[in-house]
């Protein structure tokens, strides 16, 4: 049951979410967050196990040359790009800002030293490519991170949310994955996965597809070509891998557009907050 503010007239319900006069442009989003304390611990905890793992995995590809190194990150991925959705709500709100600040700082901490160590073994390799590819992508972390903490310390709401289903969904997928690649790596001497984030950005992509019909223009367009990077990317690291390692220019044609995939996907997440909604927000949704 859902207590209606008294001016309302028309509405459309999201999963558990409401939105107003059926339009995200309007700026009238309606979020609620669902969620138990399962949830909520779990969209906290998992981010930073993404950031962790990517951290350990590239201080494993720097001292060691086992094709295992980058898999776990790869795997875990997809939830450094949800953290925008980690939240908890107590009074006073100055504890929920100070938790914020301080949650994105350790995430930021945490994945950029791991940029930082991939970017010293490229660079000790002499790959001038990769060498550019990370240096922009430290750039590219730090904006997409403080703009997801300026978000959350204004309050703004996110239209995208996780939930149980969505989690469940993604986690199930992360693992029929995984139990595809570690025999494929563990048999194979020479195999290296070359992009880091494409198998989180295809599950990504296909989760966001659920809000499109809420999308504005602009989010609309970031997802068009978010899917097209992405597909670019995977067609070329499956050329490079097919044909022996040969077209090297497949390996950075596939790199470059696994970053600008990457970019979409962070204006994607940052440009689906709104401003806090005016309306008065009901009590309960069941």
């Amino acid at each position: 049951m859902v207590d209606r503010p008294k001016h309302s007239t028309h509405r459309v319900i999201i999963n558990s979410g409401l939105v107003e006069n059926g339009s995200v442009c309007s700026h009238d989003l309606v979020h609620v967050y669902q969620a138990d304390i399962f949830l909520r611990v779990a969209m906290t905890v998992l981010p930073i196990a993404a950031v962790v793992s990517y951290l350990l995995d590239s201080i494993w590809q720097l001292t060691t040359s086992s094709t295992y190194a980058g898999l776990s990150s790869t795997v875990l991925h997809i939830f450094y790009y949800l953290q925008f959705y980690s939240f908890f709500t107590v009074q006073p709100s100055w504890i929920i800002t100070v938790f914020n600040i301080t949650y994105q700082i350790i995430i930021w901490i945490v994945r950029i030293g791991g940029d930082v160590v991939y970017l010293i073994d490229h660079k000790q390799a002499g790959d001038k490519f990769y060498t550019v590819i990370l240096s922009v992508n430290i750039v590219q972390d730090t904006v997409f991170i403080c703009w997801i903490c300026a978000y959350k310390i204004l309050q703004y709401e996110p239209l995208i949310k996780v939930e149980h289903k969505a989690l469940f969904s993604v986690v199930s997928r992360l693992e029929v994955i995984l139990a595809i690649l570690v025999p494929i790596f563990s048999r194979k001497d020479n195999l290296v996965k070359r992009t880091v984030a494409n198998i989180s950005l295809f599950i990504l992509y296909d989760f966001f597809a659920g809000y499109y019909r809420w999308f504005t223009v602009r989010l609309k367009w970031c997802l068009w070509l978010f899917v097209v990077f992405v597909t670019v990317s995977v067609c070329n690291e499956w050329l490079y891998f097919a044909k022996g390692h040969e077209f090297e220019i497949c390996d950075k044609i596939g790199a470059a557009f696994e970053f600008l995939a990457e970019c979409s996907c962070c204006l994607l997440i940052i440009w689906q907050f709104q401003m806090p909604s005016k309306t008065k927000k009901p009590n309960s949704v069941l």
